[in-house]
């Protein structure tokens, strides 16, 4: 993997890390409670940082990728240890995706967002501010839950 690549992986991996220990502490039925009516609970938005990682990654691939990554925010149930897994599994995959990448490849077409057009090393960047967002979101899910 060139330093470009390797850095930026660090980084996922950092944001990674840094999330499961904020959600270490938290039981099943922790995950799955909302603070208050209008918020996300833990799962639904690991769950969606997890689909849209996974959704970039697909892009990076070169495949195709699913269209929606909002279900989790309409869900009204959630699979915690299946949500657990899936976004443990994420830095293992970017890995296999990123070590096929080189820096020319970086300057190719990904896909057009909300933002506009991105090539590759943008979206690779989007995911990791998008992921970073998101982690933003858990302490004061934490703070507000009752039990917590």
């Amino acid at each position: 993997m060139k330093t470009e690549i390797e850095d930026m992986y660090k980084l996922l991996v950092a944001t990674h890390e840094s999330i499961d220990k904020m959600v270490a502490d938290l039981s099943d039925p922790q995950w799955t409670q909302k603070p208050r009516e209008d918020f996300n609970n833990v799962a639904a938005v690991l769950h969606h940082v997890t689909m849209v990682e996974e959704r970039f990654l697909a892009i990076l691939d070169g495949k195709e990728a699913a269209p929606s990554t909002f279900n989790p925010f309409a869900a009204d149930h959630w699979d915690v240890p299946a949500i657990r897994a899936a976004f443990a599994a994420v830095p293992a995959h970017a890995r296999e995706v990123l070590e096929r990448l080189d820096p020319d490849t970086l300057e190719q077409h990904a896909v057009r967002l909300g933002i506009g057009e991105l090539n590759r090393r943008q979206l690779l960047a989007y995911m990791i501010a998008h992921t970073t967002h998101h982690r933003g979101q858990i302490p004061l899910i934490k703070k507000l839950l009752p039990s917590a």
